[in-house]
């Protein structure tokens, strides 16, 4: 076998024994081997693999109503969620990255369908003879 099919067959070895949340500092040579390094702060390794740095953990910044669901470490990145009364409206890896305010229905509306973090409310109009002021969930007769 040649030097460099061997030291190919070395490279690809050592590239399956790294361990998440390291990244590779110096790679390996004929003479050393492949060095690596844990993640620093704010920073993660999510697979095996031979890059020479760590992902850059997210911070659930995409704008009002996003909060930590589960905080960085240095296997995983961060997972943000929306806060209440938010809903999540674009999802990226499993993490909201933007949520907007669950809407007001309006009077003459009840509260169909109550909002979840992951759809909006729904309301629908009354029927004659009742009303809501947009905070039911039922619309009321009207009193004679």
């Amino acid at each position: 076998m040649s030097q460099s099919v061997m030291f190919y067959v070395l490279m690809l070895v050592t590239f399956s024994h790294i361990l998440y949340s390291y990244y590779v500092r110096e790679n390996c040579t004929k003479f050393d081997s492949t060095i690596c390094v844990t993640c620093g702060e704010g920073t993660y390794m999510n697979q095996r693999s031979a890059q020479t740095w760590c992902h850059k953990c997210n911070i659930c910044e995409g704008g009002p109503g996003l909060r930590v669901k589960r905080s960085c470490t240095k296997k995983s990145d961060t997972v943000c969620e929306p806060q209440e009364g938010f809903y999540c409206t674009d999802v990226k890896d499993h993490s909201c990255v933007r949520a907007q305010k669950h809407r007001d229905c309006e009077k003459g509306q009840y509260i169909k369908l109550k909002g979840t973090s992951s759809a909006d409310t729904e309301c629908s109009p009354c029927t004659d003879g009742t009303f809501s002021d947009g905070t039911f969930t039922q619309c009321q007769p009207h009193t004679q």
